[in-house]
């Protein structure tokens, strides 16, 4: 699978480099690109939804790739013209074999195609002016792959664990060897303990390079700053 996953990126490289990126304004002024951890979110955040995934992925996918301003409102359902809904033909072998694998569903009743194409709609529609839906989907992935999380984190000893706990500013210094700028930590609380949940990382309008996400007061992003986290197995 590893193999196979390299060579199908080698491709996604190769087309990346080939194509150009559209410097014409959009409707938003940076992109959050927002990964998950499966087990917090189907065990603990969202576990009722009537069926029970088996074993969900142990390594974060992705929630979304979100144009977003640094002020409310922030940008969603921008285009409702029947050409820019989402079309299934536009997704490549490769490409949807990456996106299958990176960006799945946990929630058991939506299939994964549906959640490309809610996402597609809900946030995709926004960057319209800038990336068409197969480029949204091929640089969602690209930058996944290109951040691994799961070697950056293993790198410094944070490994998903049933009894280890780790400190808000070990978990964003490591993130931060890779992109250089403050991330976003969301963290869900359950009886015992505060749980990794979600990791944005921002980056610019044009996807060309990462930059510190804004501060923002959720609940769940004061929450990782305020005692060890647990990423649960």
């Amino acid at each position: 699978m590893v193999s196979n996953m390299k060579s199908v990126f080698i491709v996604f490289y190769a087309i990346l480099l080939a194509s150009s990126i559209h410097l014409t304004n959009g409707s938003y002024e940076y992109f959050r690109l927002v990964l998950v951890w499966p087990t917090t979110f189907t065990t603990h955040v969202h576990p009722n939804y009537g069926m029970t995934i088996v074993n969900p992925p142990n390594y974060f996918t992705i929630h979304g790739l979100w144009p977003t301003n640094f002020s409310y409102p922030w940008p969603q359902y921008c285009s409702k013209k029947r050409k820019d809904r989402f079309d299934a033909s536009l997704l490549t072998q490769a490409l949807e074999v990456s996106l299958n694998y990176y960006w799945p569903s946990l929630k058991p009743a939506k299939k994964n195609m549906q959640f490309w194409i809610d996402e597609w709609e809900k946030h995709g529609t926004c960057s319209l002016q800038r990336f068409n839906q197969f480029e949204y989907f091929r640089n969602a992935i690209y930058i996944t792959y290109n951040l691994n999380i799961q070697s950056v984190f293993k790198n410094v000893g944070i490994i998903p664990s049933g009894t280890k706990t780790y400190s808000y500013i070990n978990i964003v210094d490591a993130i931060k060897t890779k992109t250089y700028q403050e991330p976003e930590l969301m963290c869900f609380k359950d009886q015992n303990h505060v749980l990794l949940w979600e990791i944005h990382v921002c980056l610019n309008a044009s996807l060309t390079g990462y930059i510190s996400c804004p501060i923002n007061n959720f609940n769940n992003i004061i929450l990782c700053k305020k005692i060890f986290i647990k990423i649960p197995v």
